[in-house]
């Protein structure tokens, strides 16, 4: 039992108000885990996002046919139909209970990106914290409240 012990990762008490998320990047893309009405998704961090967006496949039943979000011609982003619902939402251990996302129908969007993502993670979500420091060589993200 003593053993098992020693794989556990102690609290980080020099910090405890900063929140880790690890990453991984794909096409200079970051992406981090976390968790949507108790599913794993997978986040696209996207600061340029004024709003974070869920798939509609990872929201389930969303009442509305959405058309496909498509590339912004030219232009960065992305375009489509959003219908803005709550969930819950976690990251780490952070968790926001009935979190006002927009949800959008991505089918595809991955493919055309080349990252396989759940979800934008934007700027709404970044702003309620202090700090957003990338850490490219420990590859995580410290959200500092």
């Amino acid at each position: 039992m003593l053993a098992l012990l020693l794989f556990v990762p102690l609290p980080n008490f020099a910090h405890p108000d900063v929140i880790y998320l690890p990453f991984r990047t794909v096409q200079s893309m970051i992406l981090v885990q976390g968790k949507v009405n108790g599913k794993p998704v997978t986040f696209l961090l996207d600061t340029g996002a004024t709003r974070t967006i869920v798939s509609a496949k990872v929201y389930g039943n969303v009442g509305y046919s959405l058309r496909l979000a498509q590339r912004a011609g030219q232009q960065p982003g992305f375009v489509g139909e959003s219908v803005t619902l709550p969930v819950n939402l976690q990251l780490d251990r952070h968790t926001w209970l009935a979190r006002r996302v927009s949800v959008m129908n991505f089918n595809g969007l991955s493919d055309v990106l080349g990252a396989d993502f759940d979800g934008l993670l934007g700027e709404d979500v970044l702003r309620e914290f202090h700090s957003v420091h990338i850490d490219y060589r420990n590859h995580q993200i410290e959200l500092e409240q």
